[in-house]
């Protein structure tokens, strides 16, 4: 059953498919911060270094500093995927579950399920654009 909600959702999607395509500006990530908990995460768009960084890494988060940084020059998917990946350790670094003990104590562990759910959320976000809409409608209520 579909709610009143994602009726207009839906909607509001179809309406703006048939429009021309949005002349939005891209909004840059670099110095931007995320909300997360109590604290301000801090967004760098860093350009790669072999020598100070693992180039196979898209990003990375700093909990100390309080900041993720992630490559310059990613594909647009591959930045949302990348920056959500990051998110994802901050939030379950604050449920304490990678601490010992934890259910993601080990490095391996938690990478596979923070790699598994970004690749996931984002595919879903991509995929579902309405829903995108929907939650948006939802937090403005």
């Amino acid at each position: 059953m579909v709610s009143k909600l994602e009726k207009e959702a839906l909607a509001f999607a179809k309406k703006k498919e048939g429009t021309k395509p949005s002349k939005r500006k891209k909004i840059s990530l670099h110095n931007r911060s995320l909300k997360v908990g109590y604290r301000d995460i801090t967004i760098q768009v860093v350009t790669p270094s072999i020598v100070k960084d693992n180039a196979n890494e898209y990003g990375q988060y700093f909990p100390h500093k309080h900041s993720i940084e992630i490559q310059t020059a990613q594909k647009p998917l591959d930045e949302v995927n990348t920056i959500l990946h990051e998110l994802l350790h901050v939030i379950i670094m604050d449920t304490g579950e990678t601490q010992k003990g934890g259910l993601l104590a080990d490095d391996e562990t938690e990478e596979k399920f923070i790699y598994n759910l970004a690749n996931y959320l984002t595919q879903v976000f991509r995929d579902n654009k309405w829903f995108l809409t929907y939650m948006q409608t939802q937090f403005n209520e």
